[in-house]
């Protein structure tokens, strides 16, 4: 772990279970390691989890853009580095990139968080924003992708692929769905032979509700774009009328 003022970065091996079937690196592994340097740098900070908890406060991924420069692959070395980038409304902003031994930008990612408060269960405009390690940390003019991860805008005559019931494996500790299992949700209504057969460019995804054990959620999906340069695939989860999560995917061909 190397902390700077304003960063935190952290090297990574990619191991055998960050992998899919292509050996590439998983969407939902990148999402896991970068949760745990967002909470690794926000609790040296001192806003972590460790602070907001005594107040009955958590951070909660609300949107995140991901966008793959290169495809790291199994024992593959890479740094990953992260830091966050003030506020914007009630979102806190917190950027990613990772790098090969090259020191070249392999993936590349942008995100906004929410304060929930575990008691309510609502999001909670926090004091956090306000505080000096918070204001003195802010790298508020780097960015990892100039656009801001926006919401993504509903499509309408989606496909219904499959219904996936909340299961213990999905729970993490704040008792509800972490977020690096709806990225699981998705890969797994795409089928083998299609991730066989492409790689992920780039994808989005927006956290709208929480989802618990033993929820069943329906999840959509429609083709919007496809050529021979890749497809654009929109996927939402549906808790009967509610949305609970959108997300688009774009992916290229695998080269022969």
């Amino acid at each position: 772990m190397e902390m700077t003022k304003n960063s935190c970065s952290r090297e990574i091996v990619v191991g055998w279970h960050d992998c899919d079937i292509k050996g590439d690196f998983r969407p939902y592994a990148f999402l896991n390691h970068t949760q745990e340097i967002a909470g690794e740098h926000a609790n040296i900070l001192g806003f972590g989890y460790n602070d907001l908890i005594k107040e009955n406060h958590v951070w909660v991924l609300s949107r995140i853009m991901v966008r793959y420069l290169t495809h790291p692959g199994w024992c593959d070395r890479l740094t990953l580095k992260t830091w966050h980038k003030g506020m914007l409304s009630l979102f806190g902003l917190r950027d990613f990139v990772m790098y090969d031994e090259s020191g070249q930008r392999a993936i590349v990612a942008t995100s906004s968080w929410l304060i929930m408060n575990t008691q309510t269960r609502k999001i909670d405009r926090s004091t956090v924003f306000s505080s000096a390690a918070y204001m003195e940390s802010t790298n508020r003019d780097n960015n990892a992708i100039e656009e801001p991860c926006g919401r993504i805008k509903r499509i309408p005559e989606m496909e219904y692929v499959r219904t996936h019931t909340v299961l213990c494996s999905d729970i993490d500790f704040l008792g509800h769905t972490n977020n690096a299992k709806y990225i699981e949700w998705i890969t797994d209504s795409l089928g083998l032979q299609f991730l066989k057969e492409h790689r992920v460019a780039e994808f989005q995804v927006n956290f709208n509700a929480e989802t618990r054990f033993g929820d069943k959620i329906d999840i959509y999906k429609k083709e919007t774009a496809s050529s021979q340069t890749g497809c654009t695939l929109y996927f939402e989860g549906r808790r009967g009328e509610e949305t609970v999560f959108e997300s688009r995917f774009s992916f290229t061909p695998c080269l022969p």
